[in-house]
């Protein structure tokens, strides 16, 4: 019955010529920075009675978002080593498939994940995707990462690694930063996906909204 109803919402707000009223848009901090900023401009450029609406959450959180109808679009995440759980009330289409890097200092000694067996790791909130892709990662080279810190942000974790605070992982999207630091490519991809209600693809701002984060998102990832 709830899909029956998005897909009558879709179809009503069809009628009209072209996207209008609110769209809300949930992403991680690195999305934010990177690939929503070029695909609001042209949403903005394109549907001027579109009305966006960004929050920031961490992707665990975002099903939870979209399902009770805080977000209608929202980047959700998962890793080789910590596979998405379907949900059969959303649908999503691929948007990026990142490589995961180890970073380290410029001069550590380290050349390969297990080297980091003694090494102190700077590692996500606890209960959050990141925190749980590392400890997955690192358990399956034969070890638990000692925490020294817990930082959510990647830029700021990479400031902390420059100055050989400790070691991290962080995805293809988070690497292109200025802070100097080596990156070494681990085991596990980082996949991202664009989700809204199921019934609500055809829905025209949610429609304007795919196209235009997938549109934005092919600047950033290349392998």
């Amino acid at each position: 019955m709830l899909n029956a109803m998005e897909e009558t919402t879709a179809a009503l707000a069809a009628v009209s010529s072209e996207p209008t009223g609110v769209a809300r848009v949930g992403a991680q901090p690195t999305a934010v920075r990177t690939v929503l900023p070029a695909a609001l401009v042209a949403l903005g450029r394109d549907y001027p009675g579109l009305e966006l609406s960004v929050s920031e959450l961490d992707p665990i959180a975002e099903p939870a978002a979209l399902l009770d109808r805080r977000l209608d679009v929202g980047l959700l995440h998962d890793y080789d080593v910590v596979p998405a759980v379907a949900d059969a009330m959303l649908e999503s289409v691929a948007l990026l498939d990142e490589t995961v890097y180890l970073a380290v200092a410029v001069d550590a000694p380290i050349s390969t994940l297990a080297h980091t067996r003694d090494t102190e790791w700077i590692l996500a909130t606890p209960g959050t995707l990141c925190h749980e892709a590392a400890l997955r990662v690192c358990r399956a080279a034969g070890f638990t990462p000692r925490a020294r810190h817990h930082i959510d942000d990647f830029d700021a974790v990479l400031a902390q690694v420059a100055a050989d605070q400790g070691v991290a992982l962080v995805p293809q999207l988070a690497a292109g930063s200025k802070h100097p630091v080596r990156l070494i490519a681990v085991p596990t991809r980082r996949r991202t996906r664009i989700g809204y209600r199921r019934g609500a693809a055809a829905h025209p701002a949610v429609m304007a909204v795919v196209a235009a984060l997938r549109a934005s998102a092919s600047a950033f990832v290349r392998d």
